[in-house]
């Protein structure tokens, strides 16, 4: 297609590349951004709009990011919105990278990411009134009723909404006119395919890999509890944990006195590297999850996933196929652990299926045709 000829695909964000310009942020949207450059900059031109701390324009081979300066921290959005609204043709598209910073326009083509449900965990220790919240149950529940207002209120903001897992939809379809549920369109996140084929046969060494962020729901209490139960009872386990957040510390201090725990972090070129020399991944988060793509990424590397029974991972696994469905408690994990540790056939079988499970249902491929036929569908 000729430059010329070609339309603009907008994607906005809060931060793409860092506030003054100087590399990508390392995070799962900005992962997921970079996807949507790889699967329409030869047909559309691509521009990243973001704050800043002071304007900018960048230039790569395949897209450009505008930073401009934000006067606030409220209606992030609509600041970055008006800041292109003027060059706005009607032919262009607007995506939203996060529906949570969708803004409501008269513009037709407009595209919000609903990363997975936040509404199915209350983060008690980070809110305004938060112990007097988990003390008093109905409070707790007018929280989530007010919860559920914005997740709707972000819902109808544009005209076409991207779910990474079906329950989302499921939600849209409970709390609002089934006609609505038109909007929406699954497609699951993806992990793409390593080479390397699995040699993880009946390791002398177990190695586990939690690779997230370090915040409470995504269960780090859970994991510190879990690598302290079981290193008493097993000599032959090592953890690895890879991520920052801020609990980083607390779990450093916490797990300083295990020698078969590393805590540090890897880069996004190195994310379907280093879990290659794994053989299970923890995901014990409490909840606000999609389809994840650490999880996802682990699985494309033979790792057996255990993961909590919560949002979107239930889409990804199959309890006893291709990993282990969990209650988020540290029993519940450690039991699934030491069965496969005792197992090594199940372990390297169900690793096997973890793979396949990506290859089949969460390529880069089948992303890719997913989002070329939602242009389509609103062209």
């Amino acid at each position: 297609m000729l430059e010329q000829n070609k339309n603009t695909i907008y994607i906005l964000y809060s931060l793409f590349l860092t506030e003054n310009g100087d590399k990508i942020v390392i995070g799962g949207i900005q992962k997921y951004i970079l996807g949507l450059i790889n699967v329409f900059s030869n047909n559309y031109h691509i521009k990243i709009v973001q704050s800043s701390s002071y304007n900018f324009h960048k230039k790569f081979d395949k897209y450009q990011v505008f930073g401009y300066q934000i006067k606030e921290d409220k209606n992030v959005g609509k600041q970055l919105y008006k800041s292109i609204e003027t060059s706005l043709k009607a032919s262009d598209y607007i995506i939203w990278a996060s529906d949570r910073l969708s803004f409501k326009t008269s513009h037709k083509k407009t595209i919000a990411i609903q990363h997975g449900i936040t509404f199915d965990f209350i983060d008690y220790a980070n809110i305004r009134f938060g112990s007097l919240l988990k003390k008093n149950l109905i409070l707790s529940v007018f929280y989530r009723f007010f919860q559920y207002v914005n997740a709707i209120k972000y819902f109808l903001r544009s005209s076409k909404v991207i779910c990474v897992d079906y329950n989302y939809l499921n939600w849209v379809r409970t709390v609002l006119p089934r006609r609505l549920t038109d909007r929406v369109s699954v497609i699951p996140n993806y992990s793409e395919i390593p080479d390397q084929r699995n040699e993880k046969i009946a390791p002398k060494i177990i190695n586990i890999i939690f690779a997230r962020r370090f915040f409470e729901y995504r269960g780090v209490y859970i994991l510190c509890e879990i690598i302290e139960n079981l290193s008493k009872k097993y000599e032959h386990i090592k953890f690895g944990i890879y991520g920052e957040g801020p609990l980083e510390a607390y779990m450093v201090k916490r797990l300083k006195n295990y020698s078969n725990v590393s805590i540090s972090k890897f880069s996004a070129k190195d994310s379907l590297k280093i879990p290659m020399s794994y053989n299970i991944s923890l995901i014990p988060t409490f909840g606000s999850e999609g389809t994840s793509l650490s999880l996802l990424e682990s699985m494309a590397c033979y790792c057996v996933p255990i993961v909590s029974n919560v949002g979107g991972l239930t889409n990804v696994i199959l309890d006893g196929y291709n990993g282990f469905l969990v209650n988020p408690t540290s029993n519940e994990f450690c039991e699934k652990i030491e069965f496969l540790i005792n197992n090594k056939t199940n372990l390297k079988l169900m690793g096997d299926n973890a793979r396949k499970t990506v290859e089949v249902s969460f390529s880069f491929t089948k992303w890719k045709s997913k989002w070329e036929d939602v242009i389509k569908t609103i062209d």
